[in-house]
């Protein structure tokens, strides 16, 4: 019992000291996680903007679209990409 009550105390201070660093763990990748969400939703903005803009040349706009479809967004840009797609590949055609 004596033992017992002996390292009783390191065990606790242990334990905490464990516990509080897990926690500031768990923060800093709450944290991260967070960010790159608000990340991808910015790039997801910012793509649609250039698909959207008719004086960007279509060559540009369909490599956009081609990140854009890759990451499995799915709107209405989704069915303009695939005309801009389209359009790019008949402009490869005719030269």
């Amino acid at each position: 019992m004596k033992k017992l009550k002996k390292y009783w105390g390191w065990t606790t201070l242990t334990v905490t000291i464990l516990a509080a660093i897990f926690g500031c763990f768990f923060k800093v990748f709450k944290y991260f996680d967070e960010q790159n969400e608000e990340m991808a939703e910015t790039q997801k903005i910012a793509q649609q903007a250039l698909i959207w803009n008719k004086e960007i040349p279509t060559v540009q706009r369909a490599e956009v679209c081609d990140i854009y479809l890759s990451k499995g967004f799915d709107s209405y840009t989704k069915k303009l990409c695939e005309n801009v797609i389209l359009a790019d590949e008949s402009l490869k055609v005719e030269r």
